[in-house]
């Protein structure tokens, strides 16, 4: 117990932090890229805002990469160095963010939706760990260095699949779970903030859940193509059927559904449908006024014949499998780890 508190309480707290702060912004890139659009326009920078989503997949692998690795005590020098020229980063530019005097940016975003901190206390956050970085660094480059085990490129290959697996799968099938009130699984109560409207800006929200069937709603942040918008044939089929009720929504005006001239388009709030939808185009399920199921338009379920409404539990199901293989992964790496030991 001596020699962890001695020499591993400083990988134990760094790797969580890391890992934690990497892990709650992975399940949603795409909220973590809105963040980055944020700094880019404070650095006046907004032309690379086309690459924002590449940067929050980037930024969210390396903080996951540098947890595990700490965690697994695995190229300990590398590793120390590389953290703290992050803590150095993180922590020069939440002080610029604290001393704005324009207030810019709100909070730094540093974990996500999940928690909200004050920039004044964000910057304390990385000041301590900073201390905490600069100490394991010089504690790490004092030990004696360990010959290289070939095992090591394995499990550093893990830990990279691992990280990267997350915001991916976030970004193509949508966050398994997120930290916003519009999860899947969400009761939709008359105090909800989600509200759409015609084009003559009427409040049109109880027409649209007035009927006893399933309701699909098409979210488009931007003009889809048509290429696109047959992804919902199946679904457009159900709705001419009379099977379901279908509308698009979007916050822009004279956007239209390619190829789909009859489905009602109505308008809503921009950062209710960020907040709904984490894709610039997808479906989302609701049957007795919760939302049960939503799925990036690339990737809609729509190729079965009937089951509409009924998505809730085939979602859970997916989400299960989700945490299962991180399980399994995170179970290999640190298997792995003690196979390194023998």
């Amino acid at each position: 117990m001596k020699n962890f508190v001695k020499e591993r309480w400083s990988d134990v707290l760094l790797g969580v932090v890391f890992v934690v702060s990497g892990f709650v912004k992975a399940v949603d890139p795409v909220g973590l890229s809105y963040k980055i659009e944020e700094y880019l326009r404070m650095f006046q920078l907004s032309g690379w805002s086309v690459f924002s989503v590449s940067f929050a997949v980037l930024l969210c692998a390396a903080e996951m990469t540098l947890g595990l690795l700490l965690l697994l005590r695995l190229w300990r020098r590398v590793t120390a160095v590389a953290v703290t020229s992050f803590m150095v980063g993180f922590t020069i530019l939440t002080y610029w963010i604290y001393t704005d005097p324009y207030g810019g940016i709100n909070e730094c975003g540093c974990f996500g939706e999940a928690i909200h901190l004050s920039n004044g206390a964000t910057f304390a956050k990385n000041m301590v760990l900073l201390v905490v970085a600069g100490f394991h660094l010089r504690n790490v480059f004092r030990q004696d260095k360990k010959s290289f085990n070939y095992r090591q490129i394995g499990l550093a290959a893990g830990v990279l699949v691992m990280a990267f697996f997350v915001p991916l799968y976030a970004y193509f099938y949508l966050p398994p779970f997120d930290f916003l009130p519009y999860n899947v699984g969400t009761k939709m109560g008359t105090e909800s903030a989600v509200h759409f409207y015609n084009s003559d800006f009427n409040d049109v929200t109880e027409e649209v859940f007035a009927g006893k069937r399933p309701v699909y709603m098409l979210g488009m942040k931007e003009e889809i193509s048509r290429e696109k918008s047959s992804k919902i044939a199946s679904l457009y089929e159900a709705y001419r059927n009379g099977t379901v009720d279908l509308f698009a929504a979007t916050s822009k005006n004279g956007i239209t559904v390619p190829g789909y001239d009859d489905i009602p388009v109505y308008l809503m709030d921009n950062v209710v449908l960020k907040s709904i939808l984490r894709t610039s185009a997808g479906v989302v399920a609701f049957a007795d006024e919760r939302i049960v199921g939503k799925w990036n338009l690339l990737y809609t379920p729509y190729r079965f014949e009937g089951g509409y409404g009924e998505e809730l539990s085939r979602e859970r199901l997916k989400s299960g499998m989700f945490w299962g293989v991180l399980l399994l992964m995170l179970g290999g790496l640190f298997y792995g780890r003690q196979k390194l030991r023998v």
